[in-house]
C-alpha cells in the first residue's frame, strides 16, 4: 500500500517538476530563461508525450520522488506498527482509540517520538539524496553549458544541504507544525496536516533555492581566473539576481511535489492504513474475541 500509493502520487507531479528543473538548470546556464525553458518543455510534451514519458529526464525525476515518497511512508508505517503492536506495556491489544490516554509519561513519549522522526528523517534523506544528486548529474550535464569537466564535490555537498532542507520541511516539520497547531487552536486535526503540508515545505524554500542555484553556478562557472573575493562577490551577486526567480521557481515545484502531493500522500495512506485497521480488528474479534475483553478490562 505504502509503495503503491508513493508511487501513484509521484507520478502525477513529475511531469510538472521535471519541466521546472529543466528550466532552472537551463536559466542558471544562461541558455534560456525561466518562462521559454518551460513554454519549450511543455510544447514538446504536447507534441510527443509517449517521448517524454520514456525519455531520461521525466524516469530520473519520477524515480527520484517515488522513491523518496516510499521510503517515508515505510519507515512511517514501521513506527506505527512498532507503536501499535508493541506498545507501552509489550501487549498487543487490536487497534487502539486514536485518542488512547497511556500510561507512559510524557518525556518517554516525547523521546520516543524524536526518536522515530530522526529515524524517518535520516533514512529517507539517505535515499533522497543519493537518487536527487544522479538526477541533478544527469540534469546539469544535459542542460546545463556542456563540460567534460566533473560536477565539482562542493555542487554536491550544496545539493546535499538542499536534500535536508526538502526532507526535513516536508516529512518531519508538517507533524510538528500541526500539532502545535492543534495543541494550541481549535483546528481540525486533518485541517491542520494539511496546511502545515503545504506551508512547510513552500517556506524552505526561500535558502533551498539559492542553495541549489549556487552549486549550479559553481559547475556552470569555476571562476578559476578570480581570486577567492572576486568569486565571492561575483556568486554573491549572481546569487542575488536569481534569487526572486529561483524561489519562485522551487516554490512552484515543490507546492505539487511535496505540497499538495503531500496532502494526497497522506490523504490516501491514512485511508490504506484505517482499511487495515479495521481489517485486523474485524479479525480478531471473530478469531479472538477473548482479546478485545482484556483489552477493555485493562483500559
Amino acid at each position: 500500500g505504502d509503495v503503491l500509493i508513493g508511487t501513484s502520487v509521484t507520478l502525477g507531479v513529475a511531469p510538472f517538476i521535471s519541466v521546472i528543473d529543466k528550466a532552472i538548470v537551463e536559466s542558471a546556464s544562461g541558455s534560456k530563461t525561466l518562462v521559454r525553458s518551460g513554454l519549450d518543455s511543455i510544447s514538446n510534451i504536447m507534441r510527443n508525450p509517449v517521448g517524454f514519458i520514456k525519455s531520461p529526464m521525466f524516469l530520473a525525476m519520477w524515480g527520484t520522488y517515488a522513491v523518496t515518497y516510499n521510503v517515508a511512508n515505510s519507515l512511517k508505517t514501521l513506527t506505527e506498527h512498532y507503536d501499535i503492536v508493541g506498545g507501552s506495556d509489550g501487549q498487543k491489544t487490536g487497534r487502539p482509540p486514536l485518542n488512547q490516554e497511556s500510561s507512559v509519561s510524557s518525556s518517554d513519549t516525547n523521546s520516543s517520538v524524536s526518536l522515530a522522526s530522526c529515524g524517518i528523517f535520516f533514512g529517507t534523506f539517505a535515499v533522497n539524496s543519493g537518487a536527487s544528486l544522479m538526477k541533478d548529474q544527469l540534469y546539469a550535464r544535459t542542460f546545463g553549458q556542456k563540460s567534460s569537466s566533473p560536477i565539482p564535490k562542493m555542487s554536491y555537498a550544496l545539493w546535499a544541504s538542499r536534500d535536508m532542507m526538502v526532507i526535513g520541511s516536508s516529512f518531519i516539520l508538517p507533524d510538528v507544525m500541526s500539532k502545535t497547531i492543534v495543541e494550541n487552536t481549535d483546528m481540525e486535526k486533518q485541517k491542520a496536516k494539511s496546511i502545515s503540508q503545504i506551508l512547510c515545505p513552500v517556506a524552505a524554500q526561500f535558502v533551498a533555492g539559492p542553495v541549489q542555484l549556487l552549486g549550479l553556478d559553481i559547475y556552470n562557472r569555476p571562476l578559476r581566473n578570480m581570486t577567492l573575493p572576486q568569486a565571492v562577490m561575483e556568486r554573491a551577486t549572481f546569487l542575488a539576481n536569481g534569487f526572486a526567480s529561483v524561489v519562485v521557481a522551487r516554490i512552484s515545484r515543490i507546492a505539487p511535489a511535496y505540497g499538495l502531493g503531500g496532502v494526497f500522500n497522506t490523504h490516501y495512506r491514512d485511508q490504506w492504513r484505517e482499511m487495515l485497521l479495521d481489517q485486523e480488528h474485524q479479525t480478531i474479534q471473530q478469531e479472538a474475541p477473548w482479546l478485545i475483553n482484556v483489552a477493555a478490562t485493562r483500559n
